[in-house]
């Protein structure tokens, strides 16, 4: 692994694009995904730490996306200036429309369900990385996961999804 002076440029290079979706399908707008993602690689510069791989690193990141979007969530700033009617109809990823409309439903979703659907189903983690990421027990992400799934096939109005 990388020295730690080095460490915040690394992991800028290597999910910078993970951290800006995360915070776009929790938060809902580019602009304040670009501040919660400019935030957290920041933070990794000013106060360097030692991650044992590059999956401690992107979970830690990831954690730390989410603690801000959170944090923004319960901005009472951020609940009078926007609405949702006015987010834009675009998503980060432009090379396929399916993408852009699913993630488009994720941010749709309740924040804890919006979490839970992007770690598992964008990222890949496994419910018990999940429960440990975000301080929660297994079977509530699992019901989590659930319910989010759900509320997406009723979104899309798939019943495979």
């Amino acid at each position: 692994m990388l020295s730690k002076e080095n460490i915040a440029l690394y992991a800028f290079q290597k999910f910078g694009d993970t951290a800006l979706q995360a915070a776009f399908c929790c938060i809902g707008t580019r602009e304040d995904a670009e501040d919660i993602a400019q935030e957290v690689f920041f933070q990794l510069h000013q106060n360097p730490r030692e991650f044992n791989n590059d999956e401690h690193l992107k979970a830690w990141i990831l954690r730390c996306v989410i603690n801000r979007c959170r944090d923004m969530h319960k901005s009472t700033w951020r609940r009078m200036r926007i609405a949702w009617e006015n987010v834009p109809e675009h998503a980060l990823a432009d090379d396929q429309e399916d993408t852009a409309v699913i993630l488009d439903a994720v941010r749709a979703l309740p924040q804890p369900y919006a979490e839970v659907v992007y770690l598992h189903d964008c990222e890949g983690y496994t419910l018990k990385e999940i429960a440990e990421m975000l301080g929660k027990k297994e079977n509530t992400v699992g019901a989590q996961l659930r319910r989010g799934h759900e509320k997406l096939r009723m979104a899309l109005n798939d019943p495979e999804v």
